[in-house]
């Protein structure tokens, strides 16, 4: 994954195939003044496949519509094994939620089967995304 002028590109291999009842925990937070050390302004645990599958919009499933113009990620579930590419995908203005002021973020995206944090999880990837949010 890399971001240059503000545009992401990320290029992913899946070794085996994605099921329903992957999930997502993702934790957007700030660094308040100068410090290194970040607060979490919001967290939730997102159904991949209940996201992509969706038919009502909401954030997450916005940002993916969005994913799916610059990319060649799978509409639906099981998503198959083999190679996945992002290119060119910037995060608009209308797509950042209103109540995120701007300020340093830390965007940590951990997937996983099962339970978060319990001998019962089965750890998929974890991401962690550092980003400048300037005001408009």
């Amino acid at each position: 994954m890399s971001i240059i002028n503000n545009t992401l590109n990320l290029d992913m291999m899946i070794r085996k195939p994605l099921t329903r009842g992957l999930k997502m925990h993702i934790d957007f937070s700030i660094s308040l003044g100068k410090s290194k050390h970040y607060q979490s302004v919001f967290a939730h645990i997102v159904d991949v496949c209940g996201v992509v599958s969706a038919i009502h919009n909401n954030i997450f499933k916005t940002w993916f519509q969005s994913m799916l113009e610059h990319g060649n990620f799978m509409y639906n579930c099981p998503v198959t094994e083999g190679h996945y590419f992002l290119r060119n995908w910037r995060m608009e203005a209308h797509m950042v939620p209103q109540y995120l002021y701007a300020g340093d973020y830390r965007v940590n995206c951990h997937m996983f089967f099962g339970k978060l944090k319990t001998k019962h999880e089965d750890f998929v990837v974890e991401m962690k995304i550092f980003a400048l949010l300037k005001s408009s």
